[in-house]
Order: C-alpha cells, then structure tokens, then sequence
C-alpha cells in the first residue's frame, strides 16, 4: 500500500477548500464544513484505497454504513440545496473523515478491555502533477495499549509477537526502542557504545561477533557509513514483514548523523 492518496480537485472546490478550511499547523484540514458531491466522491475514493490496504485485523469503520437520510427520501433532488437532515449527515460523516475525527478503519487489540486502534484520514491540499490541484490523503493510527515493547528477556514484541530480526538489525532497534526520545547514530560509538555493546552481545550470543563489534565501533574513518547502511538494512527488514512507517527508524533529515533518529510511534507516546 502506498503512503499517499490523490484525488484531484476541480479549481472551484479547490478554492473553495483554501478559503473555508481551517489547517494545523503541518497543513492537514481540522476543520470544514462546505461539503459537495466532489469532495464526497474524493473521500469515497480514499476509503477504497485504504480498504485494499488494511493491515491483518483491521476492518473498515462503521461511519461508511451509516445510513444516509437521503436514501429514502422521495424529495432528495428536489430539496437536496436546503435540507438540513442532508447538510448535517454530511457534515458528520464526510466532514468528520476529511478531518480526521471520525476513524475510517479500526482494529480490536488483544488487551484484556478489548480496546481498539483507530485509523483516520490526515488531509492536505497538494499537487498532484504540473497541473491539476488535489487532496492528499495520508493514514494515521492512533494506538492504544503497549504497541512495541522490549520484555524482561530483551525480545522486541510489536503488538505482543515477537520481531525476528538479525542480530545488527535486532540491536539497533533495541537501542531505539529503549530511547524513545532519540538518539544521534554517532552516539552508538561514543557515549551509548556500552550499552550497544552489551545489547549485542546478548542478542548475538557471541563473543567473537561481540568482540569484532567493538572494533568497528572504534574504527571512526569506517563507522559512520557502517551504521547508515545497517539503519538502512533495519528499515529493508521492517518493511519486508509488513511494519508500518511509524515503527520504523527515522530522523528529521535524510542521513542526519548529527541529529537525533527514533521510532516515530515512541516519540509520540513520550
């Protein structure tokens, strides 16, 4: 499943989305209320994009079975500029997913209150090409319950399994995970490299490896490009078994060694 959905915007509705629409502070729609048959078409596409890409356990939300008022109603063309019962279904539903205060999707968790993980829209103007204007439609989960975790016995548990990653890609994670207010890569080498070490050794349960580790670490002329390439390696392996982008190991710039990585779901608990 791709990250991004677009749906392109006639000039009118898109002007009439810029001027009516209230937008947070990173662009996304919070609140709009002026909706028309295109924007409802741009979100009913958007709901079969997010539908072909639900992860194992999750299902639709029930607001896209909510029973239009219109349906049934002998007088829905008629009257379809001045009902209110239309203009407030409207507003509810369809105003409530392109703000992202109704959830589009959900799963059950496994915890003993049976709480649910939520996924709504997060919406912006954008472009779509040279030409056309559009929405972007962005997935966002909101979790509830311990979602990743590191036990008693250093195993790295998403959703309460266990990750089987390699020894680098496994210890690498731990760190993070440990650290969910970030760490610089270049810290792994200086002030955080006996805690790696030590991570290491318990997840290799090698010596030998633990011991040529070491080395590495202390080679400054060669570590930089070793730890950007197995951060690399690790977000490979999490995408090949189907993790979403918020438990994967990002930083606010591309290859910033100077600046802090995390686990974007972490960071957001914190």
């Amino acid at each position: 499943m791709t990250h991004q959905f677009f749906t392109p915007l006639t000039p009118s509705t898109t002007d009439l989305v810029e001027r009516y629409a209230d937008f947070d502070e990173n662009g996304y729609i919070k609140n709009y209320q002026i909706i028309n048959k295109e924007l409802i078409e741009a979100l009913m596409g958007a709901g079969e994009w997010l539908k072909e890409g639900l992860s194992e356990g999750e299902m639709m939300g029930e607001v896209w079975s909510r029973p239009n008022p219109c349906e049934e109603c002998p007088e829905r063309v008629e009257c379809s500029i001045t009902c209110r019962r239309k203009h407030s279904f409207d507003k509810e539903v369809y105003g409530g997913l392109l703000c992202g205060t109704l959830p589009a999707a959900e799963s059950y968790t496994k915890d003993k209150n049976g709480a649910k993980n939520k996924v709504h829209f997060k919406v912006h103007l954008g472009i779509g090409n040279k030409v056309q204007n559009g929405l972007v439609f962005e997935r966002h989960t909101e979790y509830t319950g311990e979602q990743l975790e590191v036990n008693k016995k250093g195993e790295i548990l998403l959703r309460g399994k266990a990750l089987n990653l390699r020894p680098w890609s496994a210890s690498l994670y731990t760190m993070f995970c440990l650290h969910p207010e970030g760490i610089t890569l270049s810290s792994l080498y200086t002030e955080h490299a006996g805690e790696f070490l030590k991570i290491y050794k318990k997840i290799s349960n090698s010596a030998i490896k633990t011991k040529k580790l070491k080395a590495q670490l202390a080679d400054l002329d060669n570590i930089t490009r070793l730890l950007n390439n197995k951060l690399s390696e690790l977000n490979t392996q999490l995408r090949e078994l189907g993790i979403e982008p918020c438990f994967l190991v990002t930083a606010t710039a591309h290859k910033a060694n100077n600046k802090p990585y995390f686990i974007p779901y972490l960071k957001e608990k914190k």
